[in-house]
Protein backbone atom coordinates (compact mmCIF):
# COMPACT_ATOMS: atom_id res chain seq x y z
CA UNK A 1 0.00 0.00 0.00
CA UNK A 2 1.29 3.46 -0.93
CA UNK A 3 0.57 6.95 0.41
CA UNK A 4 1.26 10.36 -1.08
CA UNK A 5 2.68 11.76 2.16
CA UNK A 6 3.74 10.46 5.53
CA UNK A 7 0.90 12.48 7.06
CA UNK A 8 -1.62 10.44 5.04
CA UNK A 9 -0.09 7.24 6.38
CA UNK A 10 -0.26 8.46 9.98
CA UNK A 11 -3.88 9.58 9.56
CA UNK A 12 -4.83 6.20 8.10
CA UNK A 13 -3.05 4.41 10.94
CA UNK A 14 -4.91 6.53 13.51
CA UNK A 15 -8.24 5.60 11.89
CA UNK A 16 -7.23 1.94 11.89
CA UNK A 17 -6.21 2.10 15.55
CA UNK A 18 -9.54 3.60 16.64
CA UNK A 19 -11.56 1.18 14.51
CA UNK A 20 -9.72 -1.89 15.83
CA UNK A 21 -9.59 -0.66 19.44
CA UNK A 22 -5.81 -1.10 19.62
CA UNK A 23 -3.33 1.53 20.78
CA UNK A 24 0.14 1.85 19.30
CA UNK A 25 3.32 3.83 19.94
CA UNK A 26 5.85 5.24 17.49
CA UNK A 27 9.28 3.61 17.50
CA UNK A 28 10.88 5.58 14.62
CA UNK A 29 9.38 8.76 13.28
CA UNK A 30 11.14 11.21 10.96
CA UNK A 31 10.56 12.79 7.55
CA UNK A 32 11.53 9.65 5.63
CA UNK A 33 10.02 6.78 7.65
CA UNK A 34 7.69 5.83 10.47
CA UNK A 35 7.48 2.63 12.49
CA UNK A 36 4.74 1.83 15.00
CA UNK A 37 4.33 -1.06 17.41
CA UNK A 38 1.45 -2.16 19.62
CA UNK A 39 1.48 -0.45 23.00
CA UNK A 40 1.38 -3.85 24.70
CA UNK A 41 4.94 -5.13 24.94
CA UNK A 42 3.90 -8.77 24.50
CA UNK A 43 1.95 -8.08 21.27
CA UNK A 44 3.59 -8.78 17.88
CA UNK A 45 1.66 -6.13 15.90
CA UNK A 46 3.99 -3.82 13.99
CA UNK A 47 3.92 -1.62 10.89
CA UNK A 48 6.73 0.17 9.03
CA UNK A 49 6.37 2.76 6.27
CA UNK A 50 9.26 4.38 4.38
CA UNK A 51 9.72 6.67 1.39
CA UNK A 52 9.97 5.11 -2.07
CA UNK A 53 12.38 7.38 -3.94
CA UNK A 54 11.55 5.86 -7.34
CA UNK A 55 7.80 6.48 -7.12
CA UNK A 56 8.12 9.54 -4.85
CA UNK A 57 5.62 8.10 -2.36
CA UNK A 58 5.55 6.38 0.99
CA UNK A 59 5.09 2.62 1.00
CA UNK A 60 4.37 0.09 3.74
CA UNK A 61 7.40 -2.20 3.94
CA UNK A 62 6.47 -4.34 6.97
CA UNK A 63 3.09 -5.15 8.46
CA UNK A 64 2.58 -7.76 11.18
CA UNK A 65 -1.19 -7.49 11.44
CA UNK A 66 -1.98 -10.05 14.17
CA UNK A 67 -2.73 -8.64 17.62
CA UNK A 68 -2.13 -10.82 20.69
CA UNK A 69 -3.83 -8.34 23.01
CA UNK A 70 -7.42 -7.48 23.93
CA UNK A 71 -9.46 -4.60 22.61
CA UNK A 72 -8.98 -1.29 24.46
CA UNK A 73 -11.90 0.98 25.35
CA UNK A 74 -9.75 4.06 25.95
CA UNK A 75 -7.74 5.15 22.92
CA UNK A 76 -5.70 8.35 22.97
CA UNK A 77 -5.68 8.41 19.16
CA UNK A 78 -9.29 9.68 19.30
CA UNK A 79 -8.17 13.18 20.27
CA UNK A 80 -9.59 16.64 19.54
CA UNK A 81 -7.76 16.86 16.23
CA UNK A 82 -9.25 13.56 15.10
CA UNK A 83 -12.79 14.82 15.87
CA UNK A 84 -12.21 18.13 14.04
CA UNK A 85 -11.01 16.38 10.90
CA UNK A 86 -14.54 15.12 10.28
CA UNK A 87 -15.84 18.70 10.22
CA UNK A 88 -19.03 17.71 12.05
CA UNK A 89 -20.75 20.04 14.51
CA UNK A 90 -22.46 18.10 17.31
CA UNK A 91 -25.12 19.54 19.60
CA UNK A 92 -24.22 19.79 23.27
CA UNK A 93 -27.18 17.61 24.26
CA UNK A 94 -25.96 14.81 21.95
CA UNK A 95 -22.46 15.02 23.47
CA UNK A 96 -23.97 14.86 26.97
CA UNK A 97 -26.06 11.79 26.10
CA UNK A 98 -23.05 10.08 24.51
CA UNK A 99 -20.93 10.77 27.59
CA UNK A 100 -23.72 9.42 29.81
CA UNK A 101 -23.96 6.19 27.81
CA UNK A 102 -20.17 5.80 27.80
CA UNK A 103 -20.06 6.29 31.57
CA UNK A 104 -22.76 3.65 32.08
CA UNK A 105 -20.85 1.28 29.83
CA UNK A 106 -17.69 1.64 31.93
CA UNK A 107 -19.09 2.12 35.45
CA UNK A 108 -22.46 0.37 35.14
CA UNK A 109 -26.01 1.59 35.62
CA UNK A 110 -26.33 3.44 38.95
CA UNK A 111 -30.05 2.71 39.32
CA UNK A 112 -29.47 -1.04 38.92
CA UNK A 113 -26.57 -0.91 41.39
CA UNK A 114 -28.76 0.65 44.07
CA UNK A 115 -31.35 -2.08 43.41
CA UNK A 116 -28.88 -4.76 44.56
CA UNK A 117 -27.51 -2.87 47.56
CA UNK A 118 -29.01 -5.46 49.97
CA UNK A 119 -27.22 -8.23 48.08
CA UNK A 120 -24.02 -6.24 48.50
CA UNK A 121 -24.64 -5.95 52.26
CA UNK A 122 -25.28 -9.70 52.63
CA UNK A 123 -22.10 -10.49 50.71
CA UNK A 124 -20.05 -8.21 52.99
CA UNK A 125 -21.44 -9.92 56.08
CA UNK A 126 -20.83 -13.36 54.59
CA UNK A 127 -17.24 -12.69 53.56
CA UNK A 128 -16.35 -10.51 56.58
CA UNK A 129 -17.88 -12.11 59.72
CA UNK A 130 -18.23 -9.64 62.57
CA UNK A 131 -18.72 -6.64 60.29
CA UNK A 132 -21.48 -4.08 60.76
CA UNK A 133 -23.61 -3.14 57.76
CA UNK A 134 -26.80 -1.11 58.11
CA UNK A 135 -29.11 0.15 55.38
CA UNK A 136 -31.95 2.64 55.86
CA UNK A 137 -34.71 3.05 53.31
CA UNK A 138 -37.73 5.31 52.80
CA UNK A 139 -41.11 3.62 52.15
CA UNK A 140 -42.57 4.24 48.70
CA UNK A 141 -46.34 3.65 48.24
CA UNK A 142 -46.02 3.11 44.50
CA UNK A 143 -43.02 0.81 44.43
CA UNK A 144 -40.12 -0.72 46.37
CA UNK A 145 -38.55 1.28 49.22
CA UNK A 146 -36.02 3.93 48.24
CA UNK A 147 -32.41 3.92 49.43
CA UNK A 148 -31.57 6.56 52.05
CA UNK A 149 -28.43 5.65 54.02
CA UNK A 150 -25.72 3.00 54.15
CA UNK A 151 -23.26 2.37 57.00
CA UNK A 152 -20.31 -0.05 56.70
CA UNK A 153 -17.67 -0.99 59.25
CA UNK A 154 -15.65 -4.07 58.31
CA UNK A 155 -14.50 -6.44 61.03
CA UNK A 156 -10.90 -6.36 59.77
CA UNK A 157 -10.88 -2.58 60.01
CA UNK A 158 -12.13 -2.63 63.59
CA UNK A 159 -9.53 -5.15 64.73
CA UNK A 160 -6.67 -3.47 62.90
CA UNK A 161 -7.54 -0.06 64.33
CA UNK A 162 -7.51 -1.36 67.89
CA UNK A 163 -4.35 -3.42 67.37
CA UNK A 164 -2.07 -1.08 65.45
CA UNK A 165 -3.47 2.43 64.97
CA UNK A 166 -3.32 5.54 67.08
CA UNK A 167 -6.34 5.89 69.35
CA UNK A 168 -7.51 8.99 67.56
CA UNK A 169 -10.38 9.21 65.08
CA UNK A 170 -10.85 11.85 62.40
CA UNK A 171 -13.96 12.60 60.36
CA UNK A 172 -14.07 13.54 56.70
CA UNK A 173 -16.61 13.76 53.91
CA UNK A 174 -17.11 14.56 50.26
CA UNK A 175 -19.92 14.98 47.74
CA UNK A 176 -20.85 12.08 45.46
CA UNK A 177 -20.85 13.22 41.84
CA UNK A 178 -23.49 10.85 40.52
CA UNK A 179 -27.01 11.04 39.19
CA UNK A 180 -28.40 10.50 42.72
CA UNK A 181 -25.82 12.74 44.46
CA UNK A 182 -25.47 12.42 48.25
CA UNK A 183 -22.48 12.50 50.59
CA UNK A 184 -19.76 10.05 51.53
CA UNK A 185 -18.69 10.40 55.19
CA UNK A 186 -15.86 8.44 56.74
CA UNK A 187 -14.22 7.85 60.11
CA UNK A 188 -10.45 7.47 59.71
CA UNK A 189 -7.39 6.93 61.86
CA UNK A 190 -3.61 6.92 61.47
CA UNK A 191 -1.57 3.74 61.32
CA UNK A 192 2.07 3.27 62.37
CA UNK A 193 3.32 4.79 59.08
CA UNK A 194 1.14 7.90 59.45
CA UNK A 195 -1.07 6.67 56.61
CA UNK A 196 -4.84 7.19 56.65
CA UNK A 197 -6.70 4.10 57.85
CA UNK A 198 -10.42 3.82 57.07
CA UNK A 199 -12.44 2.59 60.06
CA UNK A 200 -16.01 3.06 58.84
CA UNK A 201 -17.88 4.93 56.12
CA UNK A 202 -21.44 5.92 55.31
CA UNK A 203 -23.39 7.07 52.28
CA UNK A 204 -26.13 9.57 53.14
CA UNK A 205 -28.49 11.85 51.26
CA UNK A 206 -27.40 14.99 53.15
CA UNK A 207 -25.01 15.77 55.99
CA UNK A 208 -26.97 16.62 59.14
CA UNK A 209 -27.23 15.69 62.82
CA UNK A 210 -29.56 12.78 62.07
CA UNK A 211 -26.73 10.96 60.27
Amino acid sequence: MKFGTLYEFKSALREYSILMGKEFKWKKNDKQRARAKCKKTFCDWEIYCAKNEVRNSFQIKTFKHNHNCCREVNNKQANRQWVQEFGVHIEVTKIWRAMKEAKQLVEGNERKQYAIVFDYAHELLRSNPGSTVKINTVPSPEGPPQFQRLYICLAGGKKRFVAGCRLCIGLDGCFLKSAFEGNLLSAVGLDGNNHIFVIAYVVVDIENKDN
